[in-house]
């Protein structure tokens, strides 16, 4: 029956997200999986062909939803709109908003595309989130006049990395959604209003 098939394909993702979350990708084996899914492992790959297909079937979603969410926040060109109040309170509602969304949506799933999935195509994708981020605040953000000025620092590559892995150790000690919600929003306001500094 297709219910007893959806059924044992859930079973097996709900096993690798733990394992891999636990082992990371490189650790975890499909026997290791399938006595987590209570199933043989040669019924894995009936639904699975291989460890790196089972991987990308639970991270492509929170992979196209970041990028999504990288276009709409982290890539806008802001050096205008910041110094309007108006803009700066919606903004400052809508991306802790977009944030916790996200991470209740794919907490798992998005720990696993960041912290676990050494040896995949998704391996330098933190990377490339703190280089997108940290070239917007540079080009985007800041006003010339400080643009000038920090020409050679490193501080637009710390704020970058520091708001990530902030956001990353909230959903790693994820308490509860408003619990998450709560610091996200903090975290984020903390975040942009630090950075009106350099808007000016």
């Amino acid at each position: 029956m297709q219910f007893q098939k959806d059924d044992i394909r859930e079973k097996i993702l709900a096993a690798s997200r733990e394992t891999f979350l636990t082992q990371g990708y490189g650790k975890a084996s499909m026997r290791e999986i399938a006595k987590k899914a209570g199933i043989n492992t040669s019924n894995v790959y009936n639904y699975f062909k291989s460890k790196e297909e089972l991987f990308y079937a639970i991270t492509d979603p929170v992979f196209h939803h970041l990028a999504n969410l990288r276009k709409e926040v982290f890539e806008y060109k802001a050096n205008k709109d910041f110094k309007n109040e108006n803009f700066m309170q919606q903004f400052t509602e809508f991306v802790p908003s977009a944030m916790f969304e996200m991470v209740k949506k794919y907490r798992k799933e998005l720990l696993l595309i960041m912290d676990s999935s050494k040896g995949t195509k998704y391996e330098p994708l933190k990377k490339m989130v703190v280089t997108t981020m940290e070239t917007n605040f540079t080009e985007n953000i800041i006003s010339q006049e400080n643009k000038e000025l920090l020409q050679d620092s490193f501080l637009m590559h710390i704020l970058a990395m520091n708001l990530i892995e902030g956001i990353l150790e909230i959903t790693r000690n994820y308490k509860n959604d408003k619990w998450v919600k709560s610091n996200i929003d903090s975290l984020m306001k903390y975040h942009i209003r630090g950075m009106v500094q350099f808007f000016t």
